[in-house]
C-alpha cells in the first residue's frame, strides 16, 4: 500500500514573504538579489527551499522572467501587507519622541476639512500632543483595511463592523451667488455647476440627472469644495451642504434643502481602536466641538434673505 502524501503545515516567516515580494518585483532572480543584497545563488537555494516546504510552485519559469502561480500571488499579496503595516509602525515609532501622543490618521471630505475641522483639530493636537495625518481623498479609505484610522463622512449608519458615534444631520440644497442677481424661480434655464462620476452616488446629483439638467452643467468637478468655489465665481448654480452655502454671504439658497438629499455626519473607527486614548480623546472632543455647529449643518441657521 501507497504511504499516504506527507501534508506540509510550514508557515512562511516575514524571510520568506519578503523574499517572494522581491522576486515579483524584479521578475526574477539577478534583480532580486540585488535588491535585497544577496547573490542570485543564495536567492535561488532559499526559493526552491520555500517552494519544498510549503509543497507549492510559487512561480513559473519562463523566457520573460518569474511569472506568479496562483499561490505565489496570494504570499505577494500578503507580504505587500506586511511591509506596509511595517513601514507605518516604523513611521510612528520613528515620530513617538516628537509627538508623544502619537500618530493619527483622519480621513474626511473637503467641505467638512475646509468649514468645520481646522480649529477643532487644532485645538485637539494642542492638548493631546498627537500628529494629525488629515487626508480629504474623495475615495473612500477603508478602514477595516487599516488606510485610516478614524472616519468623519457624511452618509447612512455605519456598517456593523465599525464602531460610530453621530453627530448630526447634514442638509443640503442648491445655491447661486449673488452674481447672478435675482434668478429665483429660473433654475432650470441657468448654467449648472456639477460633479463627476466620483461623487455621482450623492443625492443630489442624483436629483441633477432627474430634472434633465445634465446637459446644462458647464463645468464638472470631483470635489465639492472646486463646486462651492465656482459657484461662488458666478460660473452657475450649484448643489452644496448647508454648512458650506449658508456660511457664506455671497451664496443665496435656490429652495430650501430637500428631506430626501439629507444625510448623517459619523465618526468612525475599527473597535481595536476605539479605547486608544488618541482615538478616543478625538471622538469627545469633535462631538463636543460639533455642538455648536448643529443648526448650521442641519439647514437652520438663518441666511440673509
Amino acid at each position: 500500500m501507497d504511504a499516504p502524501p506527507r501534508i506540509r503545515s510550514a508557515t512562511p516567516d516575514w524571510d520568506a514573504l519578503r523574499l517572494v515580494l522581491h522576486v515579483e518585483r524584479a521578475g526574477g532572480l539577478a534583480g532580486a538579489a540585488e535588491s535585497l543584497g544577496l547573490n542570485a545563488a543564495t536567492v535561488f537555494r532559499r526559493l526552491a527551499a520555500l517552494e519544498q516546504e510549503l509543497g507549492l510552485t510559487l512561480f513559473e519559469r519562463r523566457r520573460s522572467g518569474y511569472q506568479c502561480t496562483p499561490a505565489g500571488a496570494d504570499l505577494v499579496a500578503v507580504a505587500r501587507g506586511l511591509e506596509r503595516e511595517v513601514a507605518r509602525l516604523t513611521d510612528r515609532l520613528l515620530t513617538r519622541d516628537s509627538w508623544p501622543g502619537g500618530v493619527l490618521r483622519l480621513t474626511t471630505g473637503d467641505t467638512l476639512m475646509h468649514a468645520l475641522l481646522p480649529p477643532l483639530l487644532a485645538q485637539y493636537q494642542a492638548l493631546e500632543g498627537v500628529q494629525v495625518h488629515v487626508s480629504t481623498d474623495p475615495r473612500r479609505f477603508d478602514l477595516l483595511k487599516g488606510e485610516a484610522d478614524v472616519a468623519l463622512r457624511t452618509g447612512g449608519p455605519p456598517p456593523v463592523q465599525l464602531v460610530g458615534r453621530r453627530l448630526a444631520r447634514v442638509d443640503a440644497t442648491v445655491y447661486r451667488s449673488v452674481r447672478l442677481g435675482g434668478v429665483a424661480g429660473q433654475w432650470e434655464t441657468w448654467p449648472w455647476v456639477g460633479v463627476d462620476e466620483h461623487l455621482a452616488h450623492l443625492d443630489s446629483a442624483t436629483w441633477l440627472r432627474q430634472q434633465g439638467l445634465e446637459g446644462r452643467v458647464a463645468v464638472r468637478s470631483n470635489s465639492l469644495m472646486n463646486v462651492y468655489s465656482l459657484v461662488c465665481a458666478g460660473v452657475g448654480l450649484g448643489a452644496l451642504p448647508c454648512y458650506l452655502g449658508d456660511s457664506d454671504p455671497s451664496l443665496r439658497r435656490m429652495f430650501e434643502p430637500p428631506r430626501e438629499w439629507r444625510s448623517e455626519l459619523w465618526l468612525l473607527t475599527p473597535p481595536e481602536l476605539r479605547k486608544v486614548p488618541r482615538v478616543r480623546s478625538l471622538f469627545d472632543r469633535l462631538y463636543e466641538g460639533t455642538r455648536a455647529s448643529v443648526d448650521l449643518l442641519e439647514g437652520r441657521r438663518p441666511q440673509p434673505v
